[in-house]
């Protein structure tokens, strides 16, 4: 996640990320260790160009035990090297220079040109488990920096609309003409969009052409925008969309008050629309925010949701590290780049996270997992916050002091699809690609949440308004129809998912005809 000054705030995009300036997109989980031999082997990675220059190399190491492998840590620090672990977990990421992993591990770490020009590094055999370290540890991970798409059970080159809306069981309230007329969208963004990929997207996905309105000028094409716009045009192809261009305000005086300003002046416009926001800012970053400046931005959204509107945001996309400087991306992690980001730590704000989503071949909900590439420090953001309580309404299995002694406000809410692998089509630059990343997960639920308004409309009940208090009372009810899918493999670099709440994946994933029956028949 890149961090900017006042106007200039930070995206949450999918397994993106930026070095030095320079943004390569992560595809997906690595080969096998076969994959790493020097060339002149099957499966070489390319043409062998001589010690690694990386400065760091970081590799998973599996433990026999699920306790804190005190004796891998001191040997590790004595090589040179440094271990993160969470408690609960069989494994570790063990990091350190190439040269002191070759010494440690016994190996060589080298560059090499693949067939595409891309220079990659590889160590040139499997490791084998070190000595000294009082059987703590089962097996070493393979050590590469190049990685591939791993094959799920998902249509290839991304979810159709048509397939986006059947794994979520949301078919059957568009099939009934629920499809968004009548709702509004506000998607918040600090980049723009080209035209001729949004009419190219209609036409690939067989849909009626946007109906969007403007506020701010399109500085032209940014991916994540783009992922935005068609991820709710897709779902609710009759809802009127608002590309509200947080640039367009030029008298903020900080972050906070830009947030601030353009909540209400979107809420004015368009009173009682849902809000999607695929951007964060480190909650902790006492150069942009204080808790004066949170509390009241949280007062903000608070307001707007009094009169109807509805607010969604990505949890980030750093697996829990959402905190780590610019400087520091690709970097072995320090236990100070654990954090929350903003607006999804805001307890007025529904946070959004991550999983990696699994269908049938008919195209049916198969599973989910969470979304984590902890090699990478990628995958879906999620913790507790520095600066809020746990609100009243946060209750249930896996919230409060089963997970958090402190006691503070737990993100993510809710979750969906955002692995890259897993994700949906779009268009960008004129090409097919598939969207990721927490931010798809944002504007996912914002179009869900339009056809279920509609619905609820329809049916002569309130829209939502305010999702958080009723997710977790939905979660914890008897209701008639399951409303989530409760994701409990994986988690993030510090939480695993559990069954009920967790901070990988919130309450879980929709599914959207049982949520929408729930809030009708509750009342809610």
């Amino acid at each position: 996640m890149r961090r900017g000054g006042i106007g200039a705030v930070v995206r949450a995009c999918a397994a993106i990320v930026v070095v030095g300036g320079a943004t390569t997109v992560v595809l997906g989980r690595g080969p096998s260790a076969a994959a790493t031999r020097r060339p002149g082997r099957a499966g070489s990675p390319g043409v062998l160009l001589g010690p690694a220059h990386a400065k760091s190399v970081s590799f998973l190491v599996l433990l026999r035990a699920a306790a804190q492998p005190t004796c891998l840590t001191d040997w590790a620090r004595g090589s040179g090297l440094s271990v993160r672990w969470s408690p609960g977990q069989r494994w570790v990421t063990v990091s350190g220079a190439p040269r002191d992993v070759d010494r440690s591990f016994h190996l060589s770490i080298d560059d090499y040109r693949t067939s595409a020009g891309q220079v990659v590094f590889a160590a040139d055999h499997p490791a084998a488990v070190p000595t000294g370290v009082c059987g703590e540890v089962a097996g070493v991970g393979t050590i590469h920096s190049f990685v591939q798409p791993t094959s799920f059970a998902v249509p290839t080159g991304g979810l159709s609309d048509t397939e986006l809306l059947q794994a979520y069981d949301a078919l059957p309230l568009t099939k009934k003409g629920y499809n968004g007329q009548g709702e509004t969208v506000v998607l918040m963004e600090g980049g723009g969009f080209l035209s001729s990929d949004l009419s190219s997207f209609d036409s690939d996905e067989n849909l009626p052409p946007f109906k969007m309105t403007l506020v701010g000028k399109n500085p032209g094409f940014d991916d994540e925008t783009t992922m935005d716009l068609e991820t709710v045009h897709e779902i609710a192809p009759q809802a009127h969309l608002v590309f509200f261009n947080l640039n367009s305000i030029t008298d903020a005086t900080s972050d906070a008050d830009l947030f601030a300003q353009a909540f209400l002046e979107a809420e004015a416009k368009f009173q009682g629309a849902i809000m999607s926001l695929s951007l964060g800012l480190c909650e902790t970053d006492t150069q942009v925010f204080d808790r004066a400046d949170l509390v009241a931005l949280n007062s903000t959204v608070a307001s707007i949701e009094a009169k109807g509107s509805t607010v969604f945001a990505a949890s980030g996309d750093a697996g829990g590290l959402d905190c780590t400087p610019p400087s520091d991306y690709g970097q072995p992690p320090k236990s100070s780049f654990e954090g929350v980001s903003v607006p999804a730590s805001l307890p007025a704000v529904t946070g959004t996270g991550g999983t990696t989503l699994t269908t049938d071949a008919a195209g049916n909900y198969a599973g989910e997992t969470t979304w984590s590439e902890p090699l990478l420090s990628q995958g879906t953001g999620g913790g507790v916050s520095a600066v809020f309580s746990r609100p009243s309404w946060q209750t249930g299995v896996g919230t409060g002091g089963q997970a958090d002694a402190g006691n503070g406000r737990q993100v993510p809410d809710v979750s969906a699809d955002s692995d890259p692998t897993t994700g949906n089509l779009i268009i960008e630059k004129g090409k097919k690609d598939v969207g990721g990343g927490t931010s798809l997960a944002a504007p996912t639920w914002a179009g869900f949440t339009a056809i279920m308004d509609q619905y609820l409309k329809a049916n002569h009940d309130p829209a939502v308004g305010f999702f958080n208090p009723i997710l977790y009372r939905l979660a914890n009810s008897p209701v008639p129809y399951p409303p989530f899918h409760d994701i409990t493999v994986g988690g993030n670099d510090f939480y695993a998912a559990t069954p009920g709440y967790d901070m990988a994946t919130g309450l879980g994933s929709p599914n959207v005809y049982n949520l929408a029956r729930d809030l009708k028949a509750g009342g809610f």
